[in-house]
């Protein structure tokens, strides 16, 4: 297919295998795509202090988008779009929130940092993507919640978010992941889609010759915006519904196989 010219990875669920480790199969695969000209893009819900981690062996990776797109980063350029929740907005975000869910976890992402009001258990580490030797969210008061401005919020044990959508969906964007047990909370401008869509003009490709890989909610977006979405065989039947084909799971090296048999990537 030699009309792609640029390849956008998700990370967790559909680049990394269950065990958050990126395959010698899949590394292979994407090098080789790359060595041909093909631009490879990252597109994460996580922080750069977690998803670096995991690209730190792909230099090549020029473009990474963050936190579902409310940061992007250009490492040659040196450059970065960052889209931040209004202060006022957040604030009332928390207190909704703490009225209708006190016994929710809330998580609140500033750039590279991580804040709480309430210290989060090992037991719940997990859910908020964070493993057992990173740092954990430093734990603050209210009054300096109250003084962010936060790329992203985190919410853990909401189980009735749409709540959220209806009372504040004129102001973000609220996405539900993890089969529905974290909220994550963007302004209304941040979304892969459009962090991706910028990085394609930056780079000068069109969409329509863009391939996307995914697994959840938060790359619906980028499956309607990219002209060759492929859904991971552990994807959400939304992404598959609307996808150009349905890859192998992220255990069983999904990437890797459709990167060999459409782009001819093959050893």
């Amino acid at each position: 297919m030699s009309d792609i010219q640029a390849i956008v990875l998700d990370l967790d669920g559909t680049l990394l295998g269950s065990d958050k480790f990126i395959s010698p199969r899949n590394y292979e695969a994407v090098k080789r795509c790359y060595d041909s000209g093909i631009h490879i893009i990252v597109a994460t819900a996580r922080p750069p202090r977690a998803a670096n981690q995991f690209v730190k062996n792909f230099p090549f990776v020029d473009y990474l988008v963050y936190y579902n797109g409310a940061q992007t980063i250009c490492k040659s350029k040196q450059t970065q779009r960052h889209i931040s929740i209004p202060m006022e907005i957040s604030h009332q975000i928390n207190n909704f929130i703490e009225l209708h869910a006190p016994q929710s976890i809330i998580n609140y992402e500033v750039y590279d940092s991580c804040y709480t009001c309430t210290p989060v258990p090992d037991s719940q580490l997990t859910h908020f993507g964070i493993r057992s030797n990173d740092p954990k969210p430093l734990v603050v008061d209210k009054n300096f919640i109250r003084s962010l401005s936060p790329t992203k919020i985190l919410v853990h044990g909401y189980s009735t978010w749409m709540d959220v959508i209806e009372q504040f969906g004129n102001h973000v964007n609220v996405i539900a992941t993890d089969g529905g047990v974290l909220i994550q909370i963007m302004q209304k401008s941040a979304s892969k889609e459009e962090a991706v869509r910028w990085v394609l003009d930056e780079i000068g490709v069109k969409p329509e010759n863009a391939m996307v890989f995914g697994d959840d909610y938060n790359d619906l977006g980028l499956f309607q915006l990219c002209g060759f979405p492929i859904a991971m065989g552990n994807a959400i039947i939304e992404l598959k519904n609307c996808a150009a084909h349905v890859t192998d799971s992220n255990d069983n090296d999904g990437v890797a196989i459709t990167l060999e048999r459409l782009v001819g990537v093959n050893s």
